[in-house]
Formats: structure tokens, C-alpha cells, sequence
């Protein structure tokens, strides 16, 4: 199998504080329903969550990215994840969230990654999965963060 390591870093500003928008996150299966794509997150063991998503196809490669991940946060501007190796799981993933105060009320949420999935395919191909990879993690990470703002400034 080949991996795609893949990094994405974007941020977006949000209209809630801080701490807000940290309890949220930390809420690990409780924001998983932003993320574009997923089809279950669950708690396996203390602040370690297995991820399952939706399958993908292009052309003749379909994946049904999955991972465990285990989090650390520090309570208020920081949370880092990253991939522990369990059974069944075919992708690599690692970064962090940061929180930074953008004014009285505001926060603005950076988000780095890397993500790096199994792919079932011949070398032939894979020049061509990479770019497939690369732009649907950027368009992911991109939806997501939205998906949190929408969120976080609706409650």
C-alpha cells in the first residue's frame, strides 16, 4: 500500500471566546459531527477516539479512510491528536488545533495536519491519487472549520 502524507494548515476567526470555542473542541465526539465526510467517531479509551468516514471513490480506487487518535489538550489553547495503531485502521493522521483571542469575543482557530491514508493502488496510479488526496484534504480541512464557525456562532 502507498501513503499520501498530505499536510493542510488553515485557520478561521470565530465570534465566541476563547474558552468556548475550546470546550467545543475538546468535546471530540460532539464536534466530529463537523467534519465533512465522517461517518462515525467514537470514545474508545480515555481522550482516544476512532474515526470511520463515508467511502471515497475515484475512478477505479474507493478507501474508507479510518483511525484511532488519541488527544492532549492543555486546557485552553492547545489541542494536539495523534494516530495510535490499532486493527483496521488504514490512515495516519497528527497535528493540532490552536486558539488564538482575536479581540473581546472573537478566537481564531488554526488548524495543521497531516494526513496520510493507505491506498490500494498500482504505481501507475499513484501520481495521480496524490493530487486527489492533497486537494480533498485542503478541501476538508477548509469545510470543517467553517462547519465549526457556523456552529459555534448558531448556539
Amino acid at each position: 500500500m502507498a501513503k499520501f502524507p498530505t499536510d493542510v494548515e488553515r485557520s478561521v476567526t470565530v465570534h465566541v471566546p476563547a474558552s468556548t470555542a475550546y470546550g467545543f473542541l475538546w468535546d471530540v465526539v460532539g464536534s466530529s459531527r463537523c467534519i465533512p465526510g465522517i461517518d462515525t467517531c467514537e470514545r474508545v479509551a480515555k481522550d482516544t477516539y476512532r474515526f470511520v468516514y463515508e467511502e471515497r471513490s475515484t475512478g477505479p480506487v474507493s478507501l474508507i479512510v479510518r483511525y484511532t487518535a488519541r488527544y492532549q489538550g492543555n486546557g485552553k489553547d492547545k489541542i494536539t491528536f495523534e494516530s495510535i495503531t490499532t486493527d483496521g485502521d488504514n490512515t495516519d493522521v497528527n497535528g493540532a488545533i490552536r486558539l488564538q483571542p482575536n479581540g473581546a469575543d472573537a478566537t481564531k482557530i488554526v488548524l495543521k495536519q497531516t494526513l496520510a491514508p493507505d491506498t490500494p493502488v498500482p504505481r501507475l496510479f499513484q501520481g495521480f491519487l496524490k493530487s486527489f488526496v492533497e486537494k480533498e484534504a485542503a478541501e476538508a480541512v477548509k469545510q470543517y472549520l467553517a462547519n465549526i464557525k457556523r456552529t459555534l456562532e448558531a448556539a
